[in-house]
């Protein structure tokens, strides 16, 4: 019995690592999103650079730059491209609508895929939460391999770098408690869960000036915590109180079993990007709503 258990809670804690890595992963996007007060026409960012590391903080491994496109009156597209040193990169796009009196922006839609070295599509996940549809694909020998689902997405559901939108403005408002919100993300078929989060006192962090907030992000099971918390990885941000609770790093893995890593804001003193990172040289996620593996001509 007590086998059977461990069995299938370390099941349950490999599908649970894998959404939790993409949460800290994709909190790059603190000063992008929670910045918009309530009612808010648009969302206060401009373009913000992070520096990739290893996971003891030694080597830099790559870059990543976060964009926010107006696509109307009330919705916004924010994108962020990761380039890494060893070729591989990801591109993520989160749209997201700013309601008139509304305390938080509402996802919309989420595509978040991930490339190999030589343009190939490695996995990608999608919501669309006016479809009520999640989709999460791999790919293996250029082969899709898709898996979706009907879903109810809560309001309050957010998806990759959305996730830092609850964070920032609890932290914003105040609140010193655990912060609940709900994920999108591929565990590894489509699922949402409960997560949460729960925010330290502050204290300095050796990569950023400044006293700064750790928030531990993870899924919230209740008593089932205590059985899946031993296997799932530490997933931190870091925000900047002084600087109206910017997101400044994280530490977790690009996916589960994948590289642990570190982000990092570029500081502004120390910035090392003007641009995009090779912006226009990387993939663009297609609109298809089921993930097709990319030309052969498709760069890096």
């Amino acid at each position: 019995m007590i086998r059977a258990w461990s069995a299938a809670a370390q099941r349950m804690a490999a599908g649970l690592a894998r959404m939790a890595a993409g949460l800290a992963m994709s909190a790059a996007l603190g000063q992008c999103l929670g910045a918009a007060p309530a009612g808010a026409a648009e969302l206060d960012f401009a373009p913000t650079d992070y520096v990739l590391r290893s996971d003891d903080g030694q080597d830099v491994i790559g870059r990543a730059h976060f964009s926010v496109t107006a696509l109307g009156h009330d919705q916004w597209r924010i994108r962020g491209a990761y380039r890494y040193d060893n070729g591989e990169s990801d591109i993520e796009e989160d749209t997201v609508r700013v309601l008139a009196g509304a305390k938080l922006p509402q996802l919309v839609k989420s595509d978040h895929a991930y490339f190999n070295a030589d343009g190939s599509r490695d996995r990608e996940g999608r919501a669309d939460i006016a479809a009520g549809i999640g989709t999460c694909t791999t790919y293996v020998n250029g082969q899709a391999q898709v898996s979706s689902a009907h879903l109810n997405f809560p309001a309050d559901t957010f998806s990759g770098a959305a996730v830092v939108i609850p964070l920032r403005q609890a932290l914003k408002d105040g609140e010193t408690g655990k912060i609940e919100f709900h994920d999108f993300n591929c565990v590894p078929g489509p699922k949402v869960l409960a997560v949460s989060a729960n925010p330290q006192p502050v204290a300095p962090w050796p990569y950023y000036p400044g006293g700064l907030v750790q928030t531990d992000v993870k899924p919230d099971f209740g008593w089932l915590n205590l059985i899946v918390a031993p296997f799932l990885p530490e997933i931190r941000a870091w925000f900047d109180p002084a600087d109206d609770w910017y997101f400044v790093g994280g530490s977790t893995s690009r996916y589960y079993k994948g590289i642990k890593l570190m982000m990092v804001r570029a500081h502004h003193k120390d910035a090392v990007i003007t641009a995009a990172p090779g912006d226009a040289a990387l993939p663009t996620v297609a609109p298809a709503a089921t993930p097709a593996p990319p030309a052969a001509s498709t760069p890096p």
